[in-house]
């Protein structure tokens, strides 16, 4: 049991961090939604998202983690931002 705890308390933490770097992100994401709505261009930009989706592939097959899963975190990321930007930019 004391085993279980303390891989519990490892995910915790790795929890924690994961929420910090998401803030993190979200601060410099709204940043570049400020400067989209600034320079009037779009919330959504489908060339940048096809070139990152690629790269999310490739970290997750080096990563060994399922692509599937790490296009979903993302994909929800994403529309969060996307969201986020036309709140700014209207």
């Amino acid at each position: 049991m004391k085993n279980l705890i303390a891989m519990r308390a490892e995910i915790d933490k790795l929890d924690e961090q994961l929420v910090a770097l998401l803030a993190e992100r979200f601060q410099l994401t709204e940043r570049v939604g400020l400067y989209k709505a600034e320079k009037a261009l779009q919330a959504k930009d489908l060339a940048r998202e096809a070139s990152q989706f690629k790269r999310f592939a490739s970290l997750a097959k080096q990563h060994d983690l399922s692509e599937t899963m790490v296009n979903r975190v993302f994909e929800t990321i994403i529309e969060e931002v996307i969201l986020r930007h036309n709140h700014l930019i209207n």
